[in-house]
């Protein structure tokens, strides 16, 4: 059986309340995807991968060059602007690689600033607050352990999972990623409240000035 991951330190945790730091992460988002042009995506794209690892996620860099290199290549099935070359029947063209580059750096931005902003320690006011919050402390509790799946027999290691994380026999203890003690939410004090200016504002700037 697949030894559980070790939990990474979550650096932004310290500096930032659940609360804030999910209002944080909705203005990055905005930023991202009002965002016009590719280079300002990708430039925020790498923002939201820097604040993933600061807040201790585990990124997998091929598979976001994969998922960006995928959207680019669909994309070029579009044809748009300036023909670079032409491939049998199908035109590349320079709008077409641009537009998916954009769209494929928007895709991965969402998921790095999502991972960055959403803590399990997160409460929303409300029923559906309190089950959102909770829905976002199952899935980091999984993607902590998601070396355990096994391609090649995923129903079975997925249904192994679950049974340790949420065991359904009597008697039986739940193997959670530790020994990982609950979290005391920090109030956002002056540090936190300059990460979020030095980050939200050059964001905005980006998003609006880089066409």
């Amino acid at each position: 059986m697949a030894k559980p991951n070790r939990p990474r330190t979550d650096r932004l945790a310290c500096l930032l309340h659940p609360t804030a730091r999910f209002f944080w992460g909705l203005a990055l988002l905005a930023c991202l995807v009002f965002a016009a042009d590719w280079k300002a995506r990708g430039l925020l794209a790498l923002l939201g991968m820097g604040l993933a690892l600061a807040a201790g996620k585990r990124v997998s860099f091929g598979y976001f060059a994969f998922l960006v290199a995928s959207v680019v290549v669909f994309n070029l099935f579009l044809p748009v602007g300036r023909v670079w070359l032409t491939l049998g029947p199908v035109p590349i063209t320079e709008g077409a690689f641009f537009l998916g580059l954009g769209k494929g750096m928007t895709f991965a931005g969402l998921v790095f600033f999502s991972l960055a902003s959403i803590s399990r320690d997160l409460r929303l006011p409300g029923r559906f607050g309190a089950l959102w919050g909770q829905t976002f402390a199952w899935y980091e509790q999984l993607m902590d352990q998601r070396k355990a799946l096994k391609p090649r027999a995923l129903l079975m290691s997925i249904d192994r999972l679950l049974e340790r994380l949420y065991p359904t026999r009597p008697g039986t203890e739940a193997d959670r990623p530790a020994n990982r003690k609950p979290f005391a939410s920090t109030k956002t004090g002056f540090p936190g409240w300059l990460l979020m200016g030095l980050t939200v504002v050059p964001a905005a700037l980006v998003s609006v000035f880089l066409r």
